[in-house]
């Protein structure tokens, strides 16, 4: 098959879990015997918005830069149709086409700054259309359902989205007409939920909020996702030593992944007792840049904490080296968890929080344990138990390999699924 996939971002420049999968994929699927093409957002700075550049047509896959870098949006509805990046995509489909080289499916991965626009730009030219919803983005501007007042939200209720969004982008939403522009929000994600031949959610736990949205369960399909099983399965699993337990979190330091629980839990230990790890890319989220701040602003000398910022798959074995437990104490309904399963391939026992996606990762007791979110003595509890009980830390080990899957039966699962869009 001729494949397309569209992403908001790529390694070196964006190193984000959705773009990280996608890499996995498009590489999984080249190995598979298929033609593959990414198509992906990329700052560009020297570059006018919309402009395309191609990478060697030698390389495999082949990718498509595009630049886009939300210059004159004056709306929160512009931030969701990039024009430029629309026609950009538009003309590039065009293209292929005339030179013979219609794509038979395109599988987009997120459409922040692709244009929500993209996905009827896909089928006006004939390409079916999976796409796949890593979080909540099209329904919620933060992505994650996770109030400006740092809650979880569980549905996406007209009026407390209106609230949360006048606080995260005032210049645009106001007790006025907040009401009506969250509206329009909601009836364009319905939109792009409809337009796409199927949709792809990463755990049967995600599609909770599309259906409440509206969107009818059974045209939706879940797909574990994979990861780089084979570089991970060379690491020795984490075995017992007498110094103090290593923690590790990975992923994207923001207030909804939890990191300051991790942090408030070790430092309710006896010193000496665990160390914690960061691994991942701190990014301003929403303009808000004090998350960092507040979490590293809180440590005192010999803590035990240290940030080494943040990673690419290549990296993945060398950082897992360095841990003995993964802890992924996130407050939002994560969709998936990534980083975890990476943990578990790696031969890494896990704790995680009892929400979304994350809490399917392991059996409770058997890789891991699963902790109530945000409960810093729970976590203080678990931490303590690993930290006493090495043996428990191998016997959890041994059986977390199984609980991940690699990327080429992800790919293998995600062909099933093109060849019925595409017939």
């Amino acid at each position: 098959m001729r494949i397309l996939l569209l992403t908001h971002g790529l390694p070196p420049e964006s190193v984000g879990g959705v773009q990280q999968h996608v890499v996995g994929l498009a590489d999984a699927l080249v190995r598979a015997g298929h033609d593959v093409h990414v198509f992906a957002r990329a700052t560009l700075a020297d570059q006018p918005q919309g402009t395309r550049v191609p990478e060697s047509a030698a390389t495999a896959p082949q990718i498509t830069w595009c630049a886009y870098r939300w210059e004159g949006c004056d709306s929160l509805a512009a931030m969701y149709e990039s024009r430029p990046m629309a026609a950009a995509l538009a003309e590039f489909v065009q293209e292929r086409a005339a030179a013979g080289e219609r794509f038979d499916v395109a599988h987009v991965h997120h459409l922040t700054g692709l244009s929500t626009d993209c996905v009827a730009t896909l089928k006006a030219a004939n390409v079916p259309v999976v796409l796949t919803l890593h979080d909540y983005w099209l329904f919620c501007p933060r992505g994650q359902m996770f109030h400006k007042r740092e809650e979880v939200c569980e549905r996406a209720e007209i009026a407390r989205c209106s609230e949360c969004l006048q606080q995260t982008f005032p210049w645009w939403l106001n007790a006025e007409n907040g009401s009506e522009r969250v509206q329009s929000i909601h009836d364009r994600a319905r939109a792009v939920l409809q337009a796409a031949d199927r949709l792809v959610v990463p755990s049967p736990r995600a599609m909770a909020p599309f259906v409440e949205l509206g969107v009818p369960a059974e045209r939706f399909v879940a797909v574990e996702n994979g990861v780089d099983t084979g570089n991970l399965h060379e690491l020795s699993a984490a075995t017992p030593h007498d110094g103090p337990l290593r923690l590790g979190y990975l992923g994207t330091l923001m207030a909804s992944k939890g990191l300051h629980v991790a942090i408030e839990a070790l430092q309710a230990l006896p010193p000496g007792t665990a160390t914690l790890e960061i691994h991942g890319n701190a990014v301003p989220y929403h303009g808000d840049e004090t998350y960092l701040n507040r979490c590293f602003q809180r440590l005192q000398p010999g803590d035990g904490v240290r940030y080494h910022g943040p990673y690419g798959l290549a990296e993945l074995p060398a950082r897992f080296a360095t841990i003995d437990v993964l802890v992924a104490p996130a407050l939002w309904h994560e969709a998936f968890g990534l980083t975890v399963r990476e943990a578990l391939a790696a031969g890494r026992p896990v704790l995680v929080s009892r929400v979304g996606g994350l809490q399917d990762s392991v059996e409770d007791g058997q890789q891991g344990f699963v902790l109530p979110p945000g409960d810093v003595s729970a976590w203080t509890a678990a931490i303590q138990r690993l930290a006493d009980d090495r043996e428990l830390v191998t016997r959890l080990a041994a059986g977390a390999r199984s609980r991940a899957r690699s990327f080429h039966d992800m790919a293998h699962q995600l062909l099933g699924i093109y060849d019925e869009v595409r017939a």
